[in-house]
């Protein structure tokens, strides 16, 4: 048997490698804390890039052997030119602190992509058919507690009482439509589980449970592509168990799926016989916001907006159409579509690199389902369809961090799992000693910095709840305790709006100014910071400044027409102050 590209062995030495990764990405989906201003994901991205820093140095340790093996070899190649573009857009972004951490409650920066391409290759390396036990066991129960608390939170049995302007259903997400999307694909991962005859039958019957439990969930939430993508994927798993059985019926079976696929797609886009039940009005949102994306990525092709930018530029891009839709102040800071995201925020470079990438996955789901046979093949198919039920996902969705880790496992696993068995061989040496103490440094740098976040994070949550001062003597101890969220090494943009519209509500209207200014000199695309600093203005009839800002604004929002209105009232008031 050629050893090109057969599966490298897993020892013993990479089982806490393999460990990293499955927690890693279990508790990346399930984490949130109600106490933090952004109870989601703020600490979802903190244990992605711990857990990811930390298989990073395995992964850097590892490159060596696994490049050997052609597909891995290609898996490398691609994902660091992925990573490699994202750099070098980060590196054109306007804005590094955002570039590097993401817009706020969103995190997918730079930082985060790099975390996802060592968990694309860190699966690539580790996961294969002779290992699958913990990975199957996570599925059930991740699944299991994902599904659970949206079971209970439909019920209103939620132990945390959150502010929800959706759906009951949030799970550990913080939206219904992303809970709905990580249901879809764990019920196509829970169903090739169902299905497999050589798995105890308690496994099994735990993941037909958890099937029922989150396709139930998904329906509370009324969220349809959750549905549509577990068809998706389940659709793909029965095509090949039935081409096992039978290939008549198998070729049916698929002739009836491209047929349904098809009404279904036609349905989402309001045409059809079967539209009124699948098309919802925020199919036509999102198409908004995939015009704007693509506007973005034809004026700046080679570098995109800059990492996750996109929401700063999303004004300037937008059509009226969308502006009278839905209103002149209601805007978005995603495409809702991957592939249109990361080319306009990206560029041209991170779009090729990603499909390629993307392309290269679907050639080794193809491969493993062509060079497997029996309960092998069953198994290839799951995790291929689980992740072709994520890219489907992707196209109307945002790079949720719970999702999208997943989402790079499992193109990873769909690697891995293309690979021919190796034979059994003479164990190799051992991994550098080093790599152990490499991994341990990265991870506790980037756990250093997730403290001084989750502080800040604590103190803006804190400071958000502070009562107005109602004497002299307790302006100080308020300005210190609104302030407190801005002392911290890294300051978030989002914050400093926040602590100066506080001071400006305490009167302290010169710190709070001073605040804004300082956001907007760093940043001078923070529109929210310029609507807070003319309010202030227009608070104190201090019109002319008002009048300038407002203009500023309408540079960067040239569809806003309340924008316009309340700029013209202020040149007014302007004019009658000068009378």
């Amino acid at each position: 048997m050629s050893k090109a590209n057969s599966a490298p062995e897993v020892f013993e030495d990479n089982q806490k490698a393999m460990n990293w990764l499955i927690l890693g990405g279990s508790l990346v989906t399930l984490a949130l804390w109600a106490n933090l201003n952004d109870p989601f994901n703020a600490p979802k991205s903190w244990i992605l890039s711990i857990s990811g820093f930390w298989l990073l140095g395995w992964v850097i340790a590892q490159v060596k052997y696994r490049w050997q093996n052609f597909s891995l070899r290609w898996a490398i190649i691609l994902g660091c030119s992925f990573w490699i573009a994202l750099a070098a857009s980060f590196i054109a972004t306007d804005n590094k602190y955002i570039g590097m951490f993401g817009d706020y409650q969103r995190r997918t920066g730079f930082l985060s992509y790099t975390c996802l391409v060592v968990f694309f290759l860190g699966a690539s390396f580790l996961i294969n058919l002779k290992n699958l036990k913990s990975l199957h066991l996570t599925t059930v129960f991740v699944g299991f507690l994902v599904g659970i608390y949206g079971f209970a939170q439909h019920f209103k049995y939620d132990f945390i009482k959150w502010n929800n302007p959706y759906n009951s259903v949030l799970s550990t997400f913080g939206n219904p439509d992303f809970a709905a999307a990580f249901m879809g694909i764990f019920a196509v991962l829970n169903f090739g589980l169902l299905i497999q005859s050589k798995y105890v039958r308690w496994l099994r019957l735990l993941s037909g449970a958890n099937v029922l439990l989150l396709l139930t969930v998904i329906s509370f939430s009324q969220v349809r592509q959750g549905l549509l993508i577990a068809a998706v994927g389940i659709a793909i798993i029965a095509i090949v168990w039935t081409f096992q059985q039978s290939k008549k019926f198998g070729y049916a079976l698929s002739a009836l799926s491209v047929v349904v696929a098809i009404l279904s797609l036609i349905g989402m886009l309001n045409k059809g016989p079967i539209a009124k039940y699948l098309y919802k009005v925020s199919v036509t949102y999102r198409g908004d916001y995939w015009r704007a994306g693509w506007r973005m990525f034809i004026h700046h092709p080679f570098f995109g907006v800059g990492s996750d930018r996109y929401g700063a530029y999303f004004r300037e891009y937008r059509d009226t159409t969308q502006a009278v839709r839905r209103g002149p102040d209601l805007v978005s800071n995603a495409a809702h579509n991957v592939p249109i995201q990361l080319a306009s925020t990206g560029g041209i470079f991170v779009l090729l690199t990603f499909i390629v990438l993307t392309g290269f996955i679907f050639w080794r789901g193809v491969t493993a389902l062509r060079t497997s046979e029996g309960s092998n093949q069953i198994t290839a198919a799951t995790f291929f369809a689980a992740w072709l039920a994520y890219e489907a996902q992707s196209f109307v969705s945002i790079d949720n961090l719970a999702i999208a880790v997943w989402g790079y496992i499992l193109g990873g696993a769909v690697v891995g799992l293309s690979l021919i068995p190796s034979l059994p061989h003479k164990k190799q040496g051992k991994g550098s000693i080093l790599q152990p103490l490499f991994s341990s440094i990265l991870a506790l740098t980037i756990f250093a910095i997730s403290v001084l976040f989750l502080q800040a994070e604590m103190a803006m949550k804190s400071s958000s709840s502070l009562p107005l001062p109602q004497s002299s003597s307790q302006i100080k101890e308020f300005e210190v305790a609104a302030k407190k969220p801005l002392s911290y090494v890294f300051q978030e943009p989002a914050f400093s709006i926040r602590v100066a519209a506080n001071l400006a509500q305490a009167h302290d209207f010169q710190g709070a100014e001073e605040i804004l200014q300082k956001t907007i000199n760093s940043d001078p695309r923070a529109f929210d910071a310029m609507e807070t600093q003319a309010r202030i203005y227009e608070y104190q009839q201090s019109w002319s400044k008002a009048v300038q800002v407002r203009q500023k604004m309408i540079g960067l929002d040239p569809y806003n027409s309340n924008l316009k209105a309340q700029l013209l009232q202020d040149q007014r008031s302007e004019t009658a102050k000068a009378k």
